[in-house]
């Protein structure tokens, strides 16, 4: 059996599997499978004494020790099974205890790198060890297994460090580090903190103005009376929509962004016009969305899931909306259509240009069509912020002061503590005495 060993949920589920008396699982998090293994093992051998201590924090998950998965299956087989689950805030050493057998590990964060795919149940010499398999004399054990001074095992014969790291190894790490930095420890955290609790959103509406719409009429005919290269200049268009805008129709009916339905499942119907759909669209942009000046929209992602509800909503009452408006629209094409070349030919008549009544109205009826046809969109697009932002001063001032108050306290003092982190001052020298 191998002292060092590179441990994964294979080598896990594997001890657990040979549980007969007691399971002692630490660790920051654990991966769905070992959590299944540890149920199974409960049901299979009656009487057995199982203790668990983890750190029940979201982060566990983000960096990658664990997933929600797994929390969530420990948490039922401990309400079903009635065993301890304990906790320990930022616990990121892993330890098994399988009757006299004990792992220790290192955990993976597998949001940085991919857990190891040896099992530690193997007894070939491990490439990437992580873990230490630990019988009833660990400290004899270790002290063979790295050929430690004193012992009679021979360097060749270690398990682990049978080579010498020379100068020009470190020569080489030195190199690379000073050619690629690694980011600073307060900046990764700001760059995980930024990257789990907002986000850049990108919401757009087009087309939700039915009442700015405007009829685009050849200037031959909106100008007829308008002499030489000036009638070109001139806008031809007309505004015949300005009615609509407090026309209320009747649309699905939603609360909080969910659809309602009566005790027989018939969709509800509410009362919407222009006006109130627009009032809809600014009390979500101004809840949901924050302007950093020059960088786009942030978001709290912990809001994602609402805001994405809500827009849906807006969404299927503005297209209902848009549709009713256009049917109106096609009832009352031939009073527009009767206004719009009665103000034209007028128009035109008091210049002493006489237009043609039928070309006019099917110029009218064209551009109708064209605003008839043009159906609202609404667009929700999620962008990461990049690491490069959150390096820039300029964008965290900028997001500081674009933050309400509450979602600054979501996020943590987060700003202070990268601006304090400071370059490790070197110890003063004292004399000797």
């Amino acid at each position: 059996m191998s002292t060092f060993q590179e441990v994964n949920d294979a080598s896990l589920i594997h001890l657990i599997s040979k549980a007969r008396q007691r399971i002692v699982f630490v660790a920051p998090g654990v991966h769905q499978p070992v959590a299944e293994a540890l149920g199974k093992r409960l049901c299979e051998i009656d009487h057995l004494q199982v203790t668990v201590v983890i750190d029940p924090d979201e982060d566990v998950c983000r960096i990658g020790y664990g997933d929600a998965k797994g929390l969530e299956l420990l948490s039922d087989y401990a309400e079903r099974q009635g065993f301890a689950l304990m906790a320990q805030p930022r616990l990121r050493v892993g330890v098994l205890l399988v009757d006299g057998i004990t792992l220790v590990w290192s955990p993976t964060p597998r949001s940085v790198e991919s857990a190891p795919s040896a099992s530690a149940a193997t007894s070939t010499v491990s490439s990437a060890p992580n873990g230490l398999l630990l019988g009833t004399n660990p400290g004899e054990q270790l002290a063979h297994a790295v050929s430690a001074a004193g012992t009679d095992t021979l360097p060749l014969d270690a398990e682990i460090g049978a080579e010498v790291v020379t100068r020009e190894r470190v020569k080489k790490t030195l190199e690379g580090l000073a050619k690629n930095p690694p980011i600073p420890v307060d900046l990764a955290r700001i760059t995980r903190v930024f990257s789990t609790k907002l986000q850049f959103a990108e919401f757009s509406v087009r087309g939700a103005k039915f009442s700015k719409r405007e009829l685009k009429v050849s200037s031959d005919y909106i100008n007829a009376d308008i002499q030489g290269e000036l009638k070109g200049l001139v806008d031809s268009r007309l505004r015949a929509f300005g009615d609509f805008r407090d026309e209320e129709v009747e649309v699905p009916a939603f609360s909080n962004g969910i659809e309602i339905f009566d005790q027989n499942g018939e969709r509800l119907k509410e009362r919407v016009s222009e006006a109130s759909l627009q009032r809809q669209r600014n009390e979500l942009e101004r809840r949901f969305l924050f302007n950093v000046p020059g960088f786009g929209r942030l978001t709290a992602k912990d809001d994602k899931q609402e805001l994405e509800r809500l827009v849906t909503a807006y969404r299927i009452q503005l297209e209902a909306y848009s549709e009713a408006i256009r049917q109106r629209l096609d009832e009352q094409a031939g009073k527009i259509i009767d206004e719009a070349a009665k103000l034209i030919a007028d128009r035109a008549s008091r210049s002493g240009t006489q237009l043609d009544e039928k070309q006019l109205r099917e110029s009218i009826q064209k551009s109708l069509n064209r605003t008839r046809d043009e159906v609202p969109e609404v667009k929700l697009v999620f962008k990461d912020v990049t690491y490069e932002q959150t390096k820039n001063p300029e964008f965290r001032a900028k997001v500081d002061k674009a933050l309400p108050a509450s979602k600054r306290k979501q996020l943590g003092d987060w700003n202070q503590d990268f601006d304090a982190a400071k370059a490790a001052e070197s110890p003063t020298l004292q004399p000797d005495s």
